[in-house]
């Protein structure tokens, strides 16, 4: 895997900075670009890594590329097939679950196979929910 993701950065910078500042934007990504669920993994005290494929390795970048960019509401990503909300600096980032669950072997810990359920409005703010598939 590829840790150089300077192209796609440019190419987000470059969409930011052509976006109206007054229109809402959502970013997806498969990949989190920022999630709490790194921290329950089985063992992890004291150890405290990170895998590249688990997380954007240029979080703290494209965090602050969304500091300047106040109209950047909402991040969805999936991946972990866990789901988790995160809100940092009014962005708000969701991870959600998969209908594969645990690939195909129920839940991934807590999480039960389903998926995210997101309304948007006009106004930049969102309503969502997870829906179980089983």
């Amino acid at each position: 895997m590829s840790k150089d993701f300077s192209t796609q950065f440019k190419w987000l910078e470059d969409e930011l900075n052509a976006t109206d500042p007054k229109m809402p934007v959502l970013v997806m990504s498969h990949i989190p670009i920022l999630t709490a669920l790194l921290m329950i993994e089985d063992n992890i005290v004291n150890k405290w890594t990170m895998l590249g494929g688990d997380m954007h390795t240029d979080t703290a970048k494209i965090i602050s590329l969304f500091y300047k960019h106040p109209n950047v509401k909402l991040c969805l990503s999936g991946h972990l097939h866990m789901r988790d909300k995160v809100v940092y600096n009014n962005v708000t980032y969701i991870c959600n679950g998969a209908v594969s669950g645990a690939w195909w072997n129920g839940n991934r810990r807590e999480t039960a196979p389903g998926y995210g359920l997101i309304d948007l409005f006009a106004d930049g703010s969102f309503s969502e929910s997870y829906v179980n598939y089983l």
